[in-house]
């Protein structure tokens, strides 16, 4: 054996063994790339699901916000319907002292005040012009009263005092009108 012998020898063993470091080496890459690949992947799934969770979770909170705001605006059309079938009744009021209606209104509202003012006189005021329509009232009968109608209804001493005007029993009925007008326009 030569040495040109020994050295190819030698020269191929040495690349036998760089080529099995070499496989061992791009075994271990391939490995440590697959393995990073995964975890790549992994992280990927891992934010891909993170921001649908965000996405879902802002969609409801969103949707939640919207459905409050929705029935915000909803109340408040509401209101503003029956405020505004409240403030027309209200103004048909002024109307319901030229009717027919208001004379046995206004008889009976104030003969109610003079029973539940026990005493043998009483004292009425009333609005300018509805004298005419006062029947079988014995006492004192004072036309200085301003608003839309009505009757109050005094003590002689006048420290008891019976509010029958229109505006008084409108603000007495104001919330029975308000449950009656909304649940005959949203029910």
């Amino acid at each position: 054996m030569g040495i040109d012998h020994l050295t190819a020898d030698i020269l191929a063993e040495a690349r036998k063994e760089a080529k099995a470091i070499t496989d061992v080496a791009e075994a271990e890459k391939k490995k440590a790339l697959d393995e990073e690949k995964q975890k790549v992947k992994e992280l990927l799934s891992k934010a891909r699901k993170e921001a649908d969770d965000f996405v879902t979770a802002q969609r409801r909170e969103r949707i939640a916000w919207a459905k409050l705001e929705a029935k915000k605006i909803e109340g408040e059309a509401r209101e503003f319907v029956v405020t505004g079938a409240m403030d027309s009744f209200y103004k048909s009021l002024d109307t319901f002292r030229k009717s027919k209606q208001y004379e046995k209104f206004l008889n009976e509202r104030v003969k109610a005040a003079t029973i539940e003012i026990v005493t043998k006189t009483h004292t009425v005021r009333i609005c300018k012009g509805d004298k005419k329509l006062l029947k079988g009232f014995n006492g004192t009968v004072r036309e200085d009263l301003t608003g839309m109608g009505g009757a109050i209804v005094l003590s002689p001493d006048e420290t008891v005092q019976v509010n029958c005007t229109l505006e008084g029993f409108f603000e007495e009925k104001r919330e029975l009108l308000r449950k009656k007008v909304y649940e005959r326009m949203f029910r």
